[in-house]
């Protein structure tokens, strides 16, 4: 069996929750040979942040703002895919189906040269003229330039031949797997750790550069994608069910959908030795970004620290990914006078920290299903998480409570709960075994690696 994976500025550069979750799928199926295709805006000088398993045959790496782009077959017609894409703008029904026929003609050819034809042009001028005329057309023209070229860029991006094309989203990754599925007949499974449309329409709502009058285009683009790739996908996998039922607003098809959690090495968190310390200690895990709001977490730290002065904080994960952003980071600590009692670790393994810490810190402004939430459960630490993605559901599951829940950015809410957890050791310990016991249950590694196998052999038809 050989499965490709797509994957969007993620694997193998940045570590993270979709990469882990990668990482995990091929290394736990060494009799299945991967591909990797890797979707970037720009060629990473970063090493890898993950050894290669060996089954991992080869990373397939294309730039969407890029013509630079191999093995494909001769230029479409520039007037037949403006005719199209005229013909899409004007339907009010069906578009899905009708935008699938495009990409389906469109596999394995060159798509960019529309950018350079009189036709392309002079469909420019219509819609210029038709919808945004009070616009100045230099800005209109570059935005639309910038909407264009990497959706061009990702269908040209053509995936080697395979079994099944796994994608990880159902942005520019699914335009490149449903060119493969096209082009060489394999079968599309598509996987959303969150719902990308929903996280593009946040982003562009909330977005400064792109003027108001451009955004719910570029919305509705999104959620076309995302309605062509539920629709032409054989399978279609999230990690909760609160996801499909945004899946299910765009036509998700019910017979295809499934729910896999992510699943974890109980074993290696749990067997976990517990280290003699005399502080509190706080763990925040993951990398140093702005969705993971660490500097609201340093604010509810510096609250924990005026109630309990003996308090440590301990931000475990890479530095380098937003630089400008952990600078940031390093000044409030300065600003606050939290001084030794903040430490950055950088990239590290947390195997190595867990048994000194007392609770685990989550910040976030966006989740899916943390894998660090999972890891930390299992590693005898208690929550305290943000009311994002699948966040509250496993730290009150019905079976269990092992944490607190709060809201994105309530600094003074996060400080609240730890203030609570420091002050009372045998809730602590309620939460640990709560939360070793739901994980152990329902969040292994095996029973994900067991839903996946299964699930790839049903989609070529082999159960």
């Amino acid at each position: 069996m050989h499965v490709c994976i797509i994957v969007e500025g993620t694997y193998p550069y940045i570590t993270g929750g979709v990469s882990s979750w990668i990482q995990m799928l091929i290394e736990n199926m060494p009799d299945i040979q991967f591909d990797v295709v890797h979707l970037a805006p720009w060629k990473w000088t970063r090493p890898f942040g993950y050894k290669m398993p060996k089954n991992l045959k080869h990373i397939y790496e294309y730039l969407l703002f890029s013509s630079d782009f191999s093995k494909k077959d001769i230029a479409f017609n520039e007037r037949d895919l403006v005719k199209y894409v005229r013909q899409l703008i004007g339907l009010k029904e069906e578009r899905a189906k009708f935008f699938a026929s495009i990409l389906r003609t469109a596999a394995g050819k060159h798509v960019d040269y529309m950018l350079l034809s009189k036709s392309f042009w002079n469909f420019l001028q219509e819609i210029y003229i038709r919808y945004f005329h009070e616009e100045g057309f230099p800005g209109f023209y570059w935005t639309i330039i910038g909407f264009v070229i990497p959706i061009l860029g990702a269908i040209q991006a053509l995936p080697p031949k395979a079994d099944i094309y796994h994608s990880t989203t159902t942005g520019y990754a699914v335009l490149s797997a449903l060119s493969g599925k096209y082009y060489h007949g394999g079968k599309l499974i598509v996987t959303e750790h969150g719902i990308y449309h929903r996280e593009r329409e946040i982003e562009i709502i909330k977005s400064t550069s792109v003027p108001d009058v451009y955004k719910k285009p570029w919305i509705e683009i999104f959620k076309l994608i995302s309605e062509t790739a539920y629709a032409e996908c054989d399978a279609l996998t999230t990690l909760f069910e609160k996801n499909q039922i945004f899946q299910f607003e765009l036509g998700a098809d019910f017979k295809k959908m499934r729910v896999i959690p992510n699943g974890i090495d109980v074993k290696k968190f749990s067997s976990i030795s517990k280290v003699e310390h005399d502080t509190f200690n706080v763990a925040m895990v993951g990398r140093v970004v702005p969705i993971k709001d660490i500097l609201t977490g340093i604010k509810a730290f510096d609250a924990l620290v005026k109630e309990i002065p003996n308090s440590r904080l301990y931000i475990i994960g890479p530095t380098d990914e937003d630089e400008e952003y952990y600078h940031r980071c390093l000044e409030l600590v300065e600003l606050l006078d939290l001084g030794e009692k903040v430490i950055f670790t950088g990239r590290a393994n947390v195997l190595k920290y867990y048994g000194m810490m007392d609770v685990l810190l989550m910040s976030s402004i966006s989740e899916g299903q943390p894998l660090v939430q999972l890891e930390a459960m299992a590693a005898g630490l208690p929550v305290v998480v943000t009311n994002v993605g699948n966040c509250p559901e496993i730290a009150l599951d019905p079976d269990g409570q092992s944490g607190f829940v709060v809201e994105p950015k309530d600094y003074v809410a996060m400080a609240e709960k730890l203030i609570i957890l420091a002050k009372d050791k045998s809730l602590r310990e309620t939460f640990a075994q709560n939360g070793r016991k739901v994980v152990s249950e329902k969040y292994t590694l095996e029973k994900m690696i067991d839903s996946y196998r299964s699930l790839y052999e049903e989609v070529l038809g082999n159960v």
